[in-house]
């Protein structure tokens, strides 16, 4: 059994590996109070894994304490940790300094490449929205990236005087109430975001989505989408397996 974990900007996530199936996602926010002892009593029922592979975007210190409580639990644990790499998996980045990458995007390329064969678009609608292109052959285009729609509404109630952060109001569209507004307003920037990414492209790319918000944002975009909300673990256990098995 192999445990996957992501650890991102505000969730740490989890699955097992088992005989090339992926289990049911778990999360946890790590700026709970509670956080560690809720941690330490979940993965204590777990079994020994016989690898761990951890993606993590998050602060040093958070992963930091992940990674002690892991070996506090499971001391001959083999612990796997990606990097973004210029070529790997079938994927070539086009960053000019692939190491700055972030590896949960690199990650999400490398799941869809061997989940989704072809060419794709992925988004990933999380706390921050990345929007990466992959050709068919496996050349990694270029990405964008903006806040995501939980950020854009702390923005607007940060910076202004008397908007709040919207909870969701239901239907989206023009809109009849503050709350509405803005839970509308942000969700089509964002649709608007994708759109226009694909747009400008001189070919097609399947859309594929991942992340929290990848669901609300499906909804907003008008053609066949992909919905895969463990695309990250499948590039790590890609990883892992290779790390591990050499396979």
């Amino acid at each position: 059994m192999i445990l996957l974990v992501d650890i991102g900007n505000s969730y740490l996530k989890w699955t097992v590996a088992e005989r090339g199936g992926i289990a049911e996602t778990r999360y946890l926010d790590y700026r709970a109070a509670n956080f560690a002892a809720g941690l330490t009593e979940v993965w204590a029922g777990l079994a020994e894994p016989e690898a761990i592979g951890l993606a993590a975007v998050a602060a040093p210190e958070v992963v930091e304490d992940v990674l002690k409580l892991g070996r506090k639990l499971w001391p001959d644990a083999n612990w796997l940790r990606p990097v973004s790499a210029r070529n790997a998996f079938g994927v070539a980045s086009a960053y000019r300094k692939p190491e700055k990458l972030g590896v949960d995007r690199w990650l999400a390329m490398i799941g869809a490449r061997h989940a989704y064969p072809g060419a794709n678009c992925i988004v990933d609608c999380g706390t921050a929205i990345t929007v990466d292109f992959v050709s068919a052959d496996g050349r990694h285009q270029g990405g964008l990236i903006c806040p995501g729609l939980r950020l854009m509404k702390q923005a607007l109630a940060a910076n202004t005087h008397a908007l709040p952060i919207a909870a969701g109001a239901g239907e989206v569209g023009l809109a009849a109430d503050t709350d509405a507004a803005i839970d509308s307003g942000v969700l089509w920037a964002a649709a608007g975001l994708v759109e226009t990414a694909l747009r400008r492209q001189n070919q097609h790319y399947r859309l594929v989505l991942t992340g929290g918000d990848a669901a609300s944002l499906a909804q907003q975009l008008a053609g066949d989408k992909v919905l895969d909300s463990q695309l990250v673990f499948k590039g790590l256990l890609h990883y892992c397996i290779a790390a591990e098995y050499g396979g």
